[in-house]
């Protein structure tokens, strides 16, 4: 009776409260479930699923769910990985509410049946707000320089590939040179935390420059003394590039610093920044301004690394304590807790059946002593590490250029069942290289920048996966890429993910494998044979089947040259290199703006099941652009406007454009 009584009376707080955010289970990512049908999604014991929400305040939030179960039994809720308390359920069809305490901004909940069969329909968060519709809903505000006070000089817009330009954020940044020099910004909210995206010059042998950028209150008082260097930009020569400058072709400007601030600055207030102690050009692209939480606390059943002897100082090797930390809680069921500090680390740490967790990534850092080789791993497939949980630290490397016979990074090896949440990562080769077979891997909230190939790749065999909410800058290659090398990809999905400034290749790839999806991404300034989103029979892939979908999404300013001739692709790229695109691609409800050459090309040798729909092209030298390709793509309700040249440009008699309903902008040829 009790029981009941708390029920009734939260279904009545829940009711009087603002109207919830309501998620529908069959959009939640549902691991090792039955099928989804009639808008359910079926949970045995052990299944699980896993929604993604979105709260402006730390708390208590009601959560309400509707189900269909013939059986009682109950569901384990975790928050953030934080046990919360159980959802009970009867048998028949109900309505059911409990709490969970959540935090500002994105949030994990996790809901596990403990006995089942139940059919969950949907939940109901009481004081969530609606997620951004594209791109990942940001923790911070991104300020463009040459938007700001300043009196330097605007360089840009010039898209010419190894132009400094080229490589910012919207083609265009501000250079300043000395103490007199300044860019200020005026905040549209307050903040305590800052990241300054920048490039200095090189030294002459590649080995990089070390110098500070002031940032100062609007009364001059220093917030933070940030250290810029050039040691982990500049790349040189051929593919996969050097740091020796008399290789030419110089590329991979810029870098990032971060800091807390030593107060908040409020709304409407101002912050400048300064070059102090060095006559170097600083070249300032954009910040991206924080309100960062206090400290997470360490939760009970954790053993903390300093423990076992880590210095939070960053003064002495603590390797071999977060060895010992990871081995004692691998033994007795227990979590490993990170505390604020920097920890040097010199070597890789296998995790399997584990829970580790930090202050949050401003406060708890786990950074390289040497050039390679750390980083939480999985077993390696086909034995993948089990039910493994990362949140809420970061994980630096010393990595200065890439070097692809080295295992390089932040979060790598196999993983089935588990979750990664609010990781920061950079300066590794990869931020997360997963080799599969493996299933139900969960990652939501990273931050993965400055890295030397890809951001996330899905390589071989990986099935029902999902990257969601997370942020991407300065990728090396591939910021997102499914790779079906050997066996096929099925069954995954990246959505609601923001990338900026992939150096090389793709915003988001999918290269072969079966019913894999991209969808609601934000995309922006491809800068060499990349476009924001392509699909692709490459690389010796298992050929695309199923039906792979391209959605939802923005991409402004994609479409890149070749390194090697003349050569180019658009923002929406198909290549059926290694065998035809001859199964369903759905490419549906984009805005294509801004391109540097077509809003879509096709190259390779035979494609024709590609179906556009609802599509915006707003600037482009042309709408459509065909390579030696044949067959045809279909089109309805495609739209293109602000088309410099012509619509399409194609030589090829052999590929088709079957326009159905509702295209305009984009009828004329050229070849």
């Amino acid at each position: 009776m009790q029981f009941v009584l708390t029920l009734l009376l939260l279904v009545v707080v829940a009711l009087v409260t603002s109207s919830p955010i309501r998620l529908q289970a069959e959009d939640s990512h549902i691991i090792s479930a039955g099928p989804k049908f009639n808008h359910v999604a079926r949970l045995s014991k052990g299944n699980k699923a896993i929604f993604t929400i979105n709260t402006e305040k730390d708390g208590e939030h009601p959560v309400c769910l509707r189900y269909g179960s013939n059986t009682a039994g109950h569901l384990l809720v975790k928050a953030n990985g934080h046990v919360q308390s159980p959802i009970r359920f009867v048998s028949n069809s109900n309505y059911l509410c409990s709490n969970a305490t959540l935090r500002t901004g994105i949030n994990s909940l996790v809901l596990e049946s403990q006995e089942g069969p139940i059919d969950l329909d949907y939940i109901d968060v009481h004081g969530a707000s609606p997620v951004n519709e594209r791109g990942a809903t940001l923790p911070y505000l991104e300020y463009e320089a040459e938007d700001a006070t300043h009196n330097g000089k605007v360089i840009g817009p010039d898209r010419t590939y190894m132009s400094l330009p080229s490589e910012a954020s919207g083609r265009r940044a501000v250079q300043i040179q000395g103490s007199g020099q300044f860019v200020e910004f005026t905040l549209k909210k307050a903040t305590n935390a800052i990241v300054v995206r920048f490039s200095i010059p090189d030294t002459p042998d590649g080995s990089g420059n070390v110098v500070q950028l002031n940032v100062l209150s609007s009364s001059g008082d220093i917030l933070a003394k940030l250290e810029l260097t050039s040691k982990h930009s500049w790349a040189y020569g051929g593919f996969p590039f050097s740091k020796h400058p008399n290789e030419g072709s110089p590329h991979h400007f810029y870098d990032e610093s971060r800091g807390l601030l030593n107060k908040r600055v409020e709304a409407n207030e101002k912050i400048r920044l300064v070059p102090s102690g060095s006559d170097l050009v600083y070249t300032i692209d954009l910040i991206d301004t924080y309100d960062v939480p206090s400290p997470y606390k360490k939760p009970d059943q954790f053993f903390t690394v300093t423990d076992f002897g880590a210095d939070p100082t960053g003064q002495r090797d603590s390797t071999n304590a977060f060895f010992g930390a990871i081995n004692k809680a691998t033994e007795t069921g227990k979590g490993v807790w990170i505390p604020e500090g920097n920890f040097a680390v010199s070597q890789r740490f296998q995790v399997n059946k584990i829970v580790i967790r930090g202050a949050g990534p401003w406060y708890s850092t786990v950074f390289a002593t040497q050039a390679y080789g750390i980083g939480f791993f999985g077993n390696w497939a086909p034995n993948p590490s089990q039910n493994v949980e990362l949140y809420d630290f970061s994980i630096i490397g010393q990595t200065q250029i890439r070097i692809d016979s080295q295992i390089d990074s932040g979060v790598g090896g196999a993983y089935s069942n588990s979750l990664v949440q609010n990781l920061w990562i950079e300066h590794t080769k990869c931020g997360m290289w997963l080799d599969g077979p493996f299933d139900g891997f969960h990652i939501v909230g990273l931050t993965i920048r400055n890295v030397y190939a890809d951001g996330i790749n899905f390589h071989k065999g990986v099935t029902n996966s999902v990257v969601k909410q997370s942020i991407f800058r300065n990728l090396g290659d591939d910021a997102l890429a499914m790779w079906a090398e050997q066996e096929p990809n099925r069954n995954n999905e990246f959505s609601y993910n923001t990338i900026q400034v992939p150096l090389l290749a793709n915003g988001v790839a999918i290269y072969g494998g079966e019913s894999n999806k991209a969808t609601n991404i934000y995309v922006a300034d491809t800068i060499c044979e990349g476009g924001g989103l392509q699909a692709s029979n490459r690389f010796g892939a298992r050929l695309l089947s199923g039906e792979t979908i391209l959605a939802d999404s923005t991409i402004v300013r994609c479409g890149a040259p070749n390194r090697w001739n003349t050569g180019h692709n658009g923002a929406v790229w198909f290549w059926s290199l290694d065998g035809p695109i001859d199964q369903k691609v759905t490419v549906r409800n984009l805005d294509i703006l801004d391109s540097s050459f077509a809003g879509g090309t096709f190259w390779g040798s035979q494609s024709s099941s590609i179906h556009f729909s609802d599509v915006s092209i707003d600037k482009a030298p042309y709408a459509f652009e065909v390579e030696s390709v044949t067959g045809q793509a279909y089109f309805t309700n495609v739209v293109a406007k602000n088309i410099e040249k012509t619509g399409i440009h194609s030589c090829q008699p052999n590929f088709k454009f079957v326009m159905e309903s509702g295209c305009s902008g984009w009828n004329s040829t050229s070849c």
